[in-house]
């Protein structure tokens, strides 16, 4: 074989517009008898030397390679069984064809290459070799070893430049893979060769030595050809102590429902079952079924009531149902901890929200009980979130949906959309709350999650529809967003799932708000909310212009939103509209033009905005806006507070201050100066960071000015808002006296 070139192209990272062009191509071709253009050495040095390119990237710390992740055109999981299809060869494959009713068996030739993909040459029985292109990715395992054998159901093949055809599989339960690493097939092949019978206990023993080696899905094939031994099957002593063995892999593999059932199956009515019990009770706990686990490890003390083990994991499923049942947490601990940890070990409270039909919507989340202003509704941990934390920098994970053409712009939509298939695949029980969330337009089998040779099936376009229609973004900690000098660190959001949240419908002018404490989210009323009122908040913030709303929540979500502002702006025609935006942009460059390079913001520059921001005050119609947010007005508002709060000039800081608030729609008059009182309209206002710093500052400038009593109205609004905004009260002091600030 000749030598790697120093110089190459890795014909495996294409890029979304080639891959899309290789599509059309694809489509065009559509029925042809795929045709090996390249002889198997020159295909195997090609797909090595796509690997010591991107090994060489990797060393290379001045090159930095964007993963990027292309999602195809759709098309649907196989439901059939492997036993119903039939066997084909892969020269019998055709291009941009899914061949139903078939499957192909072949061999890996090659180590894997990974990176955007996972790519390897196959080999059939007749020769014929193939590029394998896998579309999901698992981090937590190897990839697919040479010498290994796969089945692939139903498989779809497209055409490529440089090989001429691939294989994709983007359903992970499309493929059945035997690995060449895997002790129970490296058994396997070896007593086939050898034309003989395995014991039950040789498979026990195998599946020892594999769970030793931390190679826990080997021992759980071991240990289930092991049961399956007729004489297994007769010792009724030997089958329990193999379920106790499986049990324990399935629990290092994360497959809890499995380890449950095993714990059980392998009880014996003898104090035995004390560590069956504690199995049992640790997978109910990973499965956050804590009620089921405080009942298998009460079982497990009356056993062995001297086993500490069991007794810690009891007491912390005790603090668990504590935070379940009355929404009491230990915030500050859970601060601390997501320091180090942003997956943490805590129970959701859900007791006073519940899901039901709306009228218009299709589904939302509702109160169940009357609750008061920043009471806590709910606190919810993620279903699935990636530690994947960016700011405004490029990214270095890109996923393209040829479906709908969107493409991701952080790393943390890409790696949730993957960790969703990996999740769903894995753990099938956690699949029905998934699922039953709203998908779009997308077209479901109805059979989601069904599972077909022992796995379940997994629509990976489906997921990715879901996601698109759910996420969310969030900081590790959103009492660090309200600080004055936040570091840009601190800013950095990652995306994720919360199931029940997810149902919550969307408000310009929201009834709460959420907050994010590691991979939980805290849900608090805004205002006092009766019992049956369906909750809202903010898919995204408000942005400014009414008509680019209506165009971003039609696109992203596929609703026109209803909420009392989008309501009321629709009675006005759009040319107002444009003309209020037009005047606002024009402030904003002016604003920008005097901020710039850092210059100093005369009291000259304060008097043009604020002449300016009265102008586009009067375009408003006072009939329409008397009581909503005058949205246009936030920024120049609080452009004018904060430049007379660096030219130290409080009255003016005040003053603005308190516009930001009426702008924000808190009210017409929400200082009553004679009787020194501070009264905000809560149901009509938008409760964010920039309302919580415009009440600090007022607070601080009527400190300033001699107006103590007006201060502490202030202060007291900005702490019932920091409370939501933070999720809890902790450290709320030491925010107002300015030590949390930087």
């Amino acid at each position: 074989m000749a030598p790697i070139p120093d110089q190459l192209i890795n014909t495996y990272e294409l890029g979304p517009d080639k891959e899309r062009v290789q599509h059309e191509v694809s489509v065009a071709r559509t029925g042809e008898k795929v045709i090996q253009i390249l002889s198997t050495e020159e295909l195997i040095q090609q797909h090595l030397q796509n690997i010591h390119h991107i090994d060489e990237c990797s060393r290379d710390s001045n090159t930095r390679w964007a993963k990027q992740i292309t999602i195809p055109n759709a098309y649907a999981p196989s439901m059939v069984p492997l036993e119903k299809l039939q066997q084909i060869p892969l020269s019998a494959l055709a291009l941009e064809t899914h061949h139903r009713g078939s499957f192909i068996t072949a061999s890996t030739i090659t180590p894997a290459y990974q990176f955007s993909t996972t790519t390897t040459l196959v080999q059939d029985a007749s020769n014929t070799v193939a590029v394998l292109v896998l579309g999901f990715q698992d981090d937590s395992v190897t990839p697919i070893p040479q010498n290994s054998t796969v089945a692939i159901k139903e498989p779809y093949v497209k055409y490529h430049e440089s090989a001429g055809w691939i294989i994709r599989v983007d359903h992970p339960s499309d493929i059945a893979v035997l690995r060449g690493d895997d002790p129970a097939v490296t058994m396997i092949m070896k007593f086939v060769k050898e034309k003989r019978d395995v014991s039950g206990e040789e498979w026990r023993k195998q599946g020892d030595g594999a769970f030793l080696e931390g190679k826990f899905g080997s021992a759980v094939e071991c240990y289930t050809q092991a049961l399956s031994d007729s004489l297994s099957k007769e010792n009724l002593h030997s089958s329990q102590d193999v379920y106790r063995k499986r049990a324990f892999a399935n629990l290092m593999s994360q497959r809890y429902q499995q380890a449950k059932e095993d714990s059980l199956a392998s009880c014996s009515g003898t104090d035995l079952d004390a560590k069956a019990y504690f199995t049992a009770g640790k997978a109910c706990y990973a499965l956050r079924s804590f009620v089921e686990s405080k009942t298998y490890l009460e079982k497990a003390l009356e056993l062995n009531p001297s086993d500490m083990k069991a007794r810690k994991e009891l007491n912390r499923v005790l603090i668990r149902l504590e935070e379940h049942n009355t929404g009491n947490y230990d915030f500050a601990r859970m601060i601390q901890e997501q320091e180090s940890n942003i997956w943490l070990d805590h129970a959701d409270f859900t007791s006073k929200v519940e899901v039901r039909p709306t009228n218009y919507a299709g589904r939302g989340l509702f109160t169940t009980k009357d609750v008061e202003g920043g009471e806590l509704l709910m606190c919810e941990k993620a279903f699935c979130l990636p530690n994947q934390y960016t700011g405004d920098e490029a990214s270095d994970t890109v996923l393209f949906n040829f479906n709908n053409g969107t493409r991701t712009q952080k790393s943390g939509q890409a790696l949730v959309f993957q960790n969703l298939v990996q999740q769903l695949y894995k753990n099938p029980e956690i699949s029905k709350v998934f699922y039953d969330l709203d998908s779009g337009s997308y077209v479901r089998n109805g059979d989601e999650g069904k599972v077909v040779d022992g796995v379940p099936v997994v629509d990976a376009f489906l997921v990715e529809s879901i996601r698109l229609k759910n996420c969310f973004s969030a900081p590790k900690l959103s009492r660090n967003l309200l600080k004055r000098n936040c570091p840009a660190h601190e800013t950095n959001l990652t995306t994720a799932i919360w199931h029940k949240a997810s149902y919550t419908n969307h408000s310009c002018v929201p009834n709460c708000g959420r907050a994010f404490i590691g991979d939980f989210m805290t849900l608090r009323a805004l205002h006092a909310i009766p019992a049956g009122t369906e909750l809202t908040h903010q898919y995204s913030a408000p942005d400014a212009s009414t008509l680019f709303r209506r165009e971003a929540y039609l696109s992203n979500w596929d609703f026109d939103c209803t909420c009392r502002l989008c309501a009321g702006e629709k009675k006005i025609p759009d040319e107002n509209h444009v003309k209020r935006t037009e005047l606002a942009k024009k402030i904003k460059a002016e604003a920008m033009k005097f901020s710039a390079n850092g210059r100093t913001i005369s009291m000259t520059n304060v008097k043009a905005i604020e002449k300016m921001m009265r102008k586009l005050e009067d375009m408003y119609e006072p009939s329409i806006y008397a009581s909503l947010p005058r949205l246009l007005l936030v920024h120049p508002s609080i452009w004018l507070m904060e430049a007379s709060r660096k030219a130290n000039n409080t009255s003016k800081m005040v003053k603005f201050a308190i516009e930001v608030l009426k702008n924000f729609g808190f009210g017409s008059k929400i200082v009553d100066a004679v009787n020194e009182k501070v009264e905000l309209d809560w149901e009509g206002g938008i409760v964010n960071t920039e309302v919580f710093n415009s009440l600090r500052n007022a607070a601080e400038g009527y400190d300033e000015l001699g107006r103590s009593e007006l201060a502490e109205g202030c202060r007291s609004a900005a702490r019932r808002m920091y409370v939501v905004l933070a999720g809890c009260d902790v450290g709320i002091e030491k925010f107002f006296s300015g030590n949390l600030d930087n």
